[in-house]
C-alpha cells in the first residue's frame, strides 16, 4: 500500500489551478454577478418606469376625456331643458358662449349647424357666422366634417385634430367630444388639449423617477453587502473545499491500488461525503462484477466441458486447442492426444480437400460456415457429424481463431433413411389401392353397361310402346349412375366428381336417348363447377334424369320452340338450390301421381328424400321443380 506524502497531494491539486484560482475566481464572479444584478435592476426599472409613463399618460387620457364626454353631457341636458321649455335660441347662445371648463379656463363650448356654419366658438368669435366647412387643421383633417360624423352616432363620439390653444397660442393635438341636436340641426361640443396631458404625465412620472432610484441605490447597497458575506464565507469554504479535495484525493490513490473504500468521517461536507458513498459503490460494484466474471468464466468452462455437444477450437496453423468431454466421447481421443494436432486426426483422407477449401475462405468470405462432412474415430469408424464453425473477431476486429460445434448426426441420418423407406412403401401401397379402386369403378361401369345393354335388347323385342317407355326410363337410370362411376374412372379423385360436367354429359346422354339434337332445344345449363361426393350426386343424377326425361317424353312437341332450364347454385355455406323447368303445358301433379305408371314422382321424392331435401313442384303455365338441400 502507498500513502502520499500530503505536501505532494496538495502540489498535485494546486496543478489543477482550482485551489490557486478559487479565490480569486470567486471575487471575479461576485462582481460580475453584481454587475450583472445592477443593470438588470436597472433595467428593470426603466421598463417599469416606461411602462407607468405610458400607463399614467392612458390613465389622465381616459380621465380627461371622460371629463370632456361629462361636461358636454351635462350642457346636453341644459340645452334639453331649455327646448323642453321653449326658450330662445339666442339666449341658448349666450349661454354656450360663457361656459369656461378648465384650471386655464382653456376648455369652451362651441356650436356649429350641420352645413358647417359657427354659431358659437369661445375663443375665435370672428369664425361665428362664417361657414367653415371645407376649414382642415395642418394635418389635412376637415375638423367640421368630422364633427358632423360624431354628431350623428346616437350618443355623440370623439374627434382626434389640432388646434390653436387660447393658453399659448400655439397649434396643439387636441381630442373633442361632440353630440347632435337633430331638432336644430346643431352639432356642439368642447375638448381637451392633449399637451396638457403630456403636462400631467410628466409630473407624475419625475416623483416616479425619485422614488425609484432612492430604491435602486438601496438595492445596489444592499447587494453589494450580500455579495461582501457571501465573498467571507466562499473565502472560508474554499478553504474547508480544499481539504475536502486533499482526502478524497488520497482516498482514491488508495482505492486504486488495494480496492480500500473511503473513510467517509474524514470529510467535512456531504456533497465530498456523497461523493465519497458512490466511490464506495464503484469499489464494491467493481468486486462484484469480477466476482461475476470470474463465476461466469466458470460456468462458460464447465458449460463447454460438459456441453453434449462437441466444442473444438483450432488456430490458424489447423491445430486444435480446445477439446471438450463431448468430444472426447464423440472422436474417442482424450484431451491429452487432441490439443496440438492437425484435423487430420479426425478427417478421413478422402474429406480433406473439402475441409481445406472450407477453413481458408473461413475469414475471408464469411465468418460462419455450417457444413456436414464424415468423420473418423478413433477406433477407426467412420460416422457422419454436423459442424457450425464460427470465425472469432475481437472488438479491435482481430481474428484470433476458429471455434467449431460438432453433433453427431449418424443415427439421426439412419433414423430417417428408415423413415424415407416406410414413406416409399407406404406410397406405393396406397398407389396400389387407388389402382385397383379405379379398376373396381371401371368395372362397376361396364357391368352397369352391360345391363343397360340387355335392357336395350330386350326392349327391341318387345311390340309394346309403353313396356318399352318403362324398360327406356330403366336404361336412362342406370345411364345416370354409370357416368358416375365413368368419371370417377377418368378423374384423380376416387371419391368426387366434377357436377358440372357430370350435368352436361347426362343431359346430352338423355337428349341423344330421345333422338332430340340443339337445334331442337334450348338449353339453359348454370350449373356450380364444384366436385360432389359419390354419396350425393348419385342420387342427384338420378333427379335430374326423372325431371329431365319426363320433361323430354310429356312436354317436348316437334315443331314447337322447347326450352330447358337447369340451374344449381349454392344459397348458404351448407346449403344449396337446384331448379329445373321446361316451357311445356304442365299437368295435374295429383293425376298424374294416380296414373299408372307414376313410378317417376315417387322415384323423384324418395331420392328428394334421401339427400334430406324439400322438394317443390310448380305446374302452372310450365313446370318448375325447385329442390332445396
Amino acid at each position: 500500500m502507498i500513502v502520499e506524502d500530503e505536501d505532494e497531494i496538495m502540489q498535485k491539486v494546486k496543478r489543477t489551478g482550482l485551489i490557486r484560482n478559487i479565490r480569486s475566481y470567486t471575487f471575479m464572479i461576485l462582481i460580475s454577478l453584481l454587475a450583472i444584478f445592477s443593470i438588470s435592476i436597472l433595467i428593470d426599472r426603466i421598463i417599469i418606469i416606461n411602462n407607468t409613463k405610458n400607463r399614467i399618460y392612458n390613465d389622465n387620457m381616459k380621465h380627461q376625456t371622460e371629463i370632456i364626454r361629462e361636461e358636454i353631457l351635462i350642457v346636453d341636458n341644459v340645452i334639453n331643458h331649455y327646448i323642453d321649455h321653449n326658450h330662445d335660441k339666442n339666449e341658448i347662445i349666450d349661454y354656450l358662449r360663457n361656459i369656461r371648463f378648465g384650471e386655464n379656463n382653456d376648455r369652451y363650448i362651441f356650436v356649429v349647424t350641420y352645413d358647417g356654419t359657427t354659431l358659437v366658438n369661445g375663443t375665435k368669435r370672428e369664425l361665428e357666422g362664417k361657414n367653415i366647412w371645407d376649414m382642415e387643421d395642418p394635418n389635412g383633417i376637415k375638423v367640421i366634417q368630422e364633427e358632423r360624423k360624431a354628431a350623428e352616432k346616437p350618443g355623440g363620439d370623439f374627434i382626434y385634430y389640432s388646434w390653436e390653444r387660447p393658453s399659448t397660442g400655439k397649434i396643439s393635438p387636441k381630442v373633442s367630444f361632440i353630440i347632435g341636436i337633430p331638432e336644430w340641426e346643431w352639432m356642439f361640443g368642447t375638448g381637451v388639449y392633449l399637451d396638457t396631458v403630456d403636462e400631467i404625465t410628466a409630473i407624475e412620472v419625475k416623483k416616479i423617477y425619485k422614488t425609484l432610484i432612492l430604491q435602486l441605490v438601496g438595492l445596489i447597497l444592499f447587494i453589494a453587502l450580500v455579495f461582501s458575506f457571501i465573498y467571507i464565507r466562499f473565502k472560508r469554504f474554499s478553504g474547508i473545499v480544499s481539504e475536502d479535495i486533499s482526502v478524497i484525493n488520497n482516498c482514491f490513490i488508495n482505492a486504486e491500488l488495494t480496492q480500500k473504500p473511503f473513510n467517509i468521517s474524514e470529510i467535512k461536507y456531504d456533497e465530498f461525503s456523497v461523493i465519497g458513498e458512490h466511490a464506495n459503490k464503484m469499489i464494491f460494484r467493481q468486486k462484484k462484477a469480477e466476482r461475476e466474471k470470474e463465476d461466469y468464466m466458470i460456468r462458460l468452462r464447465l458449460q463447454r466441458e460438459q456441453s453434449p455437444l462437441a466444442y473444438v477450437d483450432w488456430n490458424f496453423d489447423n491445430k486444435i486447442i480446445g477439446w471438450n468431454q463431448a468430444a472426447e466421447s464423440i472422436f474417442g481421443y482424450s484431451r491429452e492426444e487432441a490439443i496440438g494436432k492437425s484435423y487430420d486426426l479426425i478427417i478421413p483422407d478422402f474429406e480433406k480437400s473439402d475441409v481445406d477449401n472450407l477453413f481458408q475462405n473461413l475469414g475471408k468470405e464469411t465468418n460462419q460456415a455450417i457444413h456436414t462432412n464424415l468423420n473418423i474415430t478413433k477406433g477407426g469408424q467412420i460416422i457422419t457429424c454436423e459442424w457450425y464453425n464460427n470465425n472469432l473477431i475481437d472488438d479491435n476486429g482481430n481474428a484470433l481463431g476458429i471455434t467449431a460445434i460438432a453433433i453427431d448426426i449418424t443415427e439421426r441420418l439412419r433414423s430417417q433413411n428408415e423413415i424415407e423407406v416406410k414413406n416409399t412403401q407406404l406410397g406405393k401401397s396406397i398407389k396400389e389401392k387407388n389402382i385397383l379402386l379405379q379398376e373396381v369403378h371401371h368395372r362397376v361401369k361396364n357391368n352397369m353397361a352391360v345391363i343397360s345393354s340387355m335392357i336395350a335388347l330386350q326392349s327391341n323385342t318387345i311390340d309394346d310402346e309403353h313396356m318399352k317407355e318403362l324398360l327406356q326410363s330403366s336404361q336412362n337410370r342406370i345411364q345416370s349412375m354409370t357416368m358416375v362411376h365413368e368419371n370417377i374412372y377418368k378423374n384423380e379423385s376416387l371419391s368426387e366428381v366434377n357436377v358440372n360436367t357430370y350435368v352436361l354429359e347426362l343431359i346430352e346422354s338423355l337428349m341423344q336417348s330421345f333422338d332430340l339434337f340443339d337445334n331442337q332445344i334450348e338449353l339453359n345449363i348454370d350449373v356450380l363447377d364444384i366436385n360432389l361426393e359419390l354419396d350425393l350426386l348419385i342420387p342427384l343424377g338420378m333427379i335430374i334424369n326423372e325431371i329431365v326425361s319426363n320433361s323430354f317424353k310429356h312436354a317436348y312437341r316437334e315443331g314447337k320452340a322447347f326450352e330447358l332450364s337447369v340451374i344449381l347454385k349454392d344459397i348458404d355455406t351448407d346449403k344449396m338450390y337446384m331448379c329445373i323447368s321446361d316451357n311445356g303445358p304442365g299437368f295435374n301433379e295429383d293425376e298424374t301421381t294416380a296414373k299408372e305408371g307414376s313410378i317417376g314422382l315417387m322415384l323423384i321424392r324418395g331420392l328428394v328424400d334421401q339427400i334430406d331435401g324439400r322438394l317443390k313442384i310448380t305446374t302452372k303455365d310450365k313446370t318448375v321443380y325447385e329442390i332445396y338441400f
